[in-house]
């Protein structure tokens, strides 16, 4: 992993900003600093393990299936016609089509492949939880005036529950998932197409992550500035020419004390 400065070095100019405008509790708000989030490994600390077999013993069970093993290679399979199916690296498909196609194929009814796919998602999970001082750091930026995003790499299928399971789901004024997006990070498209979505300028804003190459170099690669965290998640990339991030912090106490600082400054 390069070696970065410290949280506080290397602050961007000051920029003119233009104001957005949100609408809570029945009035305008002018936004002055919008934070765009990354999730998983950011926000939230999440390990989930998909070989073992408690996994797919419980998905077989729920196919009324008796071969765990037949019903992983079932998986694969289908996850990989899909994924042939994308036109570049970067193009993100919906898992929901395979647990649809999972339960057609056992007879089921396709109808509940969201079902499906939240038991998938428990079985596989091994933890869950928030990092420290997440709740309180995006209550108190949209206290402050700030506008709070959610733009992530994941599945809506599973990420949706599980926002709900960890509280955030009302914490952001907008959620753009790649799985929707039919794109994912570092392309420059979803993040322009994040700020299209939440009609915003991309000078106003500040992405946070926890990966060099999908958060930091996708984001600036978009013109937007960056807050790097490194978390155990967080990927390595030796050698590379991904580009310092505008902000770093050590810690999410100090990502905290950070993006207050700037939403309140600017």
């Amino acid at each position: 992993m390069r070696k970065w400065a410290s949280a506080y070095e290397g602050f961007a100019p000051m920029l003119i900003l233009k104001k957005a405008v949100r609408i809570g509790s029945g009035r305008a708000v002018e936004v002055d600093m919008n934070f765009l989030f990354d999730l998983y490994g950011t926000l939230v600390d999440i390990h989930t393990d998909e070989e073992k077999n408690e996994l797919w013993q419980g998905v077989a069970s729920i196919l009324k299936d008796g071969d765990a093993e037949g019903v992983r290679a079932e998986y694969l399979s289908l996850c990989g016609k899909f994924s042939a199916q994308k036109r570049n690296a970067l193009e993100e498909f919906d898992l929901l089509a395979v647990f649809e196609e999972m339960l057609c194929r056992h007879g089921l009814g396709c109808e509940n492949a969201r079902g499906l796919a939240v038991d998938f998602r428990r079985l596989s999970r091994e933890k869950l939880r928030l990092f420290p001082c997440v709740m309180d750091m995006l209550s108190e930026l949209r206290c402050a005036g700030a506008g709070v995003y959610l733009v992530s790499n994941a599945q809506s299928c599973f990420t949706l529950p599980e926002l709900d399971e960890v509280g955030l789901t009302s914490a952001f004024d907008g959620i753009l998932i790649s799985s929707d997006a039919g794109v994912k990070k570092p392309s420059v498209e979803i993040f322009d197409m994040a700020l299209e979505k939440f009609g915003l300028d991309r000078d106003n804003c500040i992405y946070v992550g926890n990966d060099m190459r999908d958060d930091v170099l996708g984001a600036s690669n978009s013109g937007i500035r960056t807050v790097y965290i490194e978390t155990e998640q967080s990927g390595v990339y030796p050698n590379s020419d991904i580009p310092a991030p505008t902000y770093i912090a050590a810690n999410h106490g100090e990502l905290k004390a950070l993006l207050l600082s700037l939403a309140r400054s600017e």
